[in-house]
């Protein structure tokens, strides 16, 4: 089982006041990999601070690895809704509440929810002759199946204290 997927990207705009730190360990999780995972630290219009953290799995295998994560609930959603996702480059995209994510249980949001969001995108594996849809819905298909076999999400490792 192959997963037609060429890479995977995640997106975070953080205000200076977010915890980058937390942030950028969720994105870690996600992707599977801390290596994958970047902060720029910039300023907003307004000159504040503010980050921008990326993760991101250049290479098939590592998207491969990483989708899966997303867990069977989080991708059987999305692939009821892959129609509206697809560009015209091949890219699905998606978002994620960020405070769901950060505390280890991906969820879907819209672009017109007013909660922070996790950007996503992944680039298709299309060829010519291949219906975009298709090859979207059995990449997701597969991802469900690799995702159930493993019983992921699995949930991070958690430093909270308990009081």
């Amino acid at each position: 089982m192959v997963l037609p997927i060429h890479r995977l990207e995640w997106t975070v705009h953080a205000s200076g006041v977010s915890d980058i730190d937390m942030i950028a360990d969720s994105l870690s999780w996600l992707i599977g990999d801390e290596e994958f995972v970047e902060v720029e630290k910039t300023q907003s219009y307004h000159n504040t601070p503010m980050y921008i953290i990326h993760a991101e799995a250049q290479k098939k295998s590592e998207a491969r690895r990483a989708l899966p994560r997303l867990g069977k609930t989080l991708l059987n959603e999305l692939s009821k809704s892959i129609e509206d996702r697809i560009d015209d480059e091949n890219w699905l995209h998606l978002r994620l509440k960020l405070d769901d994510l950060v505390c280890g249980k991906p969820t879907l949001t819209s672009p017109h929810d007013p909660c922070e969001s996790v950007k996503g995108r992944m680039k298709l594996e299309v060829y010519p002759g291949d219906i975009v849809e298709e090859v979207a819905l059995r990449l997701l298909t597969e991802a469900i199946e690799i995702a159930t076999r493993k019983d992921l999400p699995e949930i991070p490792n958690s430093d909270v204290v308990n009081d």
